[in-house]
C-alpha cells in the first residue's frame, strides 16, 4: 500500500508513511475517512481511505480485512469504530470498545472468511 499506518497514537491519529513519495507524518483522526459507496453516497464501513500525511494527493484504500498488512489494517478499523462508531449504525462511539472490535471482526470474517482475524 502506498500510504500505510506505522503507529497508532493515543488521540486516535495515525503516524503514517507514504511508500511512493517517502513522506511521513501524522494523519489526524478527522482525516481518517471511510470510502464512499458510489451507488448510495454513504460511507462504506468496509473501506478506509488514507491520504498521504504530507497532503501531496497520494492515497490508499484499505479493506477491513487489512489487505497486505492484516494486523495494522484491522487495528485501524477497530480504532475508528471505538473512537467514532461505525457508519453502518451498529456501533456508536459511546459503546464499549469490545463491541467495536467484535463488529470489525465480523466484517473481516464476512470479507475474507474465518481465520483472517489477526488481532488475537
Amino acid at each position: 500500500m502506498p500510504v500505510r499506518p506505522v503507529t497508532f497514537n493515543a488521540d486516535g491519529s495515525i503516524q503514517a508513511y507514504c511508500d511512493e513519495t517517502q513522506h511521513s507524518g501524522t494523519i489526524a483522526t478527522a482525516d481518517i475517512k471511510h470510502a464512499v459507496n458510489p451507488v448510495t453516497g454513504d460511507p462504506d464501513h468496509n473501506l478506509i481511505v488514507l491520504e498521504c500525511p504530507d497532503g501531496c494527493g497520494v492515497g490508499s484504500v484499505w479493506p477491513v480485512a487489512g489487505g497486505a498488512d492484516a494486523a495494522m489494517g484491522q487495528q485501524m478499523f477497530v480504532n475508528k469504530a471505538q473512537n467514532e462508531g461505525c457508519p453502518c449504525g451498529q456501533v456508536a462511539a459511546s459503546d464499549p470498545n469490545s463491541l467495536g472490535e467484535a463488529h470489525v471482526k465480523l466484517q473481516v470474517n464476512r470479507m475474507d472468511g474465518a481465520g483472517r482475524w489477526a488481532l488475537g
